[in-house]
């Protein structure tokens, strides 16, 4: 079967309708990415009460250790970790806090900033392979989508 995919394409290209809708779909998609953004950012500027606030942390944690739970239970991948805390005024080193879930505990390793993938930010989930740290994209929307949830949820239990 002879599928010659360069002559497709180039049909592709020459009909207006589909570089149309291709343009719009396009354009759709990111309008709603957008008001996603932004209503995960009015969320995230909403205060928690005391109470809500160790219920979101509860919550946080429980979900974080069924994530590393079943992230260490296989390892081929690489060590999974999370970057939670960088040290301020430290100019010298540039040592940043990563962090794992297990057992009810927070376990903390000190990394230096040269060893963690170029412009790594609070919250993004790396994995160490072959003495190596490599930012892994999926597991960092994964994990600030659903603790995103979490807080969102808690704010809509709300007794208005």
């Amino acid at each position: 079967m002879n599928l010659d995919l360069n002559r497709i394409t180039k049909k592709f290209e020459q009909n207006d309708f589909i570089n149309n809708f291709i343009k719009e779909l396009g354009e759709t998609l990111e309008s709603f990415n957008k008001e996603r953004e932004e209503k995960v950012e009015k969320v995230e500027n909403i205060e928690l009460t005391p109470e809500e606030d160790l219920e979101f942390y509860r919550k946080k944690l429980d979900f974080l250790e069924e994530f590393f739970k079943e992230e260490l239970s296989d390892l081929s991948s690489g060590e999974t970790f999370i970057v939670t805390d960088k040290y301020e005024n430290d100019y010298e080193y540039h040592r940043y806090k990563v962090t794992q879930y297990k057992e009810n505990t927070e376990y903390k390793r000190v990394v230096f900033e040269k060893d963690l993938p170029e412009n790594v930010q609070l919250g993004d989930v790396v994995r160490k392979k072959d003495g190596k740290y490599i930012y892994d994209s999926e597991a960092t929307k994964y994990v600030n989508n659903t603790i995103n949830e979490i807080r969102q949820n808690i704010i809509k239990q709300r007794k208005i």
